[in-house]
């Protein structure tokens, strides 16, 4: 029994890969081909990943080690196939689906921005802040490939998160996304403004297991 279950995979992302391609894309894992993908993956028991602070960090440690050598497609945290063939069956099923998503998402990465109060405020100065946050959005929203509105982090040291927002951006443009954010902070003196990335597109992917 413990043989097979070891036999399933636990799936971290997708990526593109030549098909002849034999070396990993992350240290401990292995890739799974069909024709031009490869599950990133590596041999898990068949059953629940208790995601704790260790398996989440490992999680996010793998796919940003991959993401430096191809493009990829985050799996959810946690998922895994139970065997190779049933992985192999879901890239065939999905392969169009998940080339299309590759050949949006690669060349490019996400920057997370965060719009925080510089004072606290209530009432029409709360409202009067998120409005500016929204005006900010909308400018950098021009200069991304797609953006991901999200929720608020309680984590955010900085003051009160008025507006996070996640932002596709080509590679090359990078140091202009930034350098707008910069010139944005600049003009807007009653907010601050925090980039963090580049990071794989986390939140642009949203993979199906059903059916």
């Amino acid at each position: 029994m413990a043989q097979a279950a070891l036999s399933a995979l636990r799936l971290y992302g997708v990526a593109a890969v030549e098909s002849g391609q034999t070396s990993s894309l992350a240290e401990g894992t292995t890739l799974t081909h069909y024709r031009a993908l490869a599950g990133i993956v590596e041999p898990s028991p068949y059953s629940t990943v208790n995601l704790d602070d260790g398996e989440t960090a490992k999680y996010l440690h793998v796919l940003e080690q991959a993401y430096s050598h191809a493009a990829i497609l985050p799996a959810p945290p946690g998922t895994v196939f139970k065997s190779e063939s049933t992985l192999v069956r879901w890239l065939e099923l999905h392969y169009f689906t998940l080339t299309e998503a590759l050949s949006v998402i690669e060349g490019h990465a996400a920057a997370r921005v965060s719009i925080t109060a510089v004072r606290k405020g209530g009432g029409e100065a709360e409202k009067s802040l998120a409005a500016l946050a929204a005006e900010s959005l909308r400018l950098l929203r021009g200069q991304a490939a797609a953006t991901v509105t999200l929720p608020s982090d309680d984590g955010e040291e900085d003051g009160d998160v008025v507006a996070r927002a996640s932002f596709l951006i080509d590679a090359q443009r990078w140091d202009a996304f930034n350098d707008t954010v910069s010139k944005e902070a600049d003009r807007q003196t009653a907010l601050t403004f925090r980039v963090t990335g580049p990071w794989p597109p986390y939140d642009f992917v949203r993979m199906q297991f059903g059916g």
